[in-house]
């Protein structure tokens, strides 16, 4: 068996503990989502939901919807710090995963502001098919569920945004490890 070596030097070695930072943030997000989806649960239909006889959203729908990513974020952060003190974190590894990841908040996120806190066609007939906030009860001009409130629905928006500026920082450092690697190790 092949004995473990650390491929961060340097400056570079200190770079695998931003996720550390990331699983603080993710589980501020999942704090906010978990408030956000237990909200939606507990709203009741739209009239106008009702009266153009839309489904109601399913549970499952709605936690898959506010948790996945976070609760992935989770678990990822975890794996990435074990990986990293027994120095089997590879940089090439946490390039490839800083930009999945950095990929998979970006399409939550976008779905999340067209959704809940962009409003642009909010009076559309089509953001009833995609959104399901629509068909929950809530105030005229807005898209948050009854029981929930704007605080939660901009926490997790702000969290999640951030959350991606710590991927894209994860990346970036993880690619200049990838770098002096290929030279060999110069310049630490």
């Amino acid at each position: 068996m092949a004995a473990a070596t650390n491929h961060w030097t340097g400056k570079l070695r200190y770079t695998p503990l931003i996720n550390i930072v990331i699983f603080t943030f993710a589980i501020a997000v999942f704090g906010a989502a978990a408030s956000y989806a237990n909200a939606a649960i507990k709203t009741p239909m739209d009239e106008q939901a009702l009266i153009y006889m839309r489904p109601r959203p399913s549970n499952g729908k709605i936690i898959v919807y506010s948790l996945l990513m976070p609760f992935l974020t989770i678990i990822q952060s975890l794996l990435d710090l074990a990986f990293h003190f027994c120095l089997a974190l590879h940089p090439l590894y946490a390039l490839v995963v800083s930009a999945i990841y950095f990929i998979g908040w970006l399409v939550q996120w976008s779905i999340w502001m067209h959704c809940e806190v962009s409003g642009i066609g909010f009076d559309n007939a089509g953001k009833g098919e995609t959104c399901f906030q629509i068909n929950l009860d809530h105030a005229p001009n807005s898209t948050v569920p009854s029981k929930s409130s704007e605080g939660v629905v901009n926490a997790r928006a702000g969290l999640g945004a951030v959350v991606m500026a710590l991927y894209v920082a994860y990346g970036l450092m993880a690619a200049l490890a990838v770098v002096r690697n290929k030279r060999g190790g110069k310049g630490r």
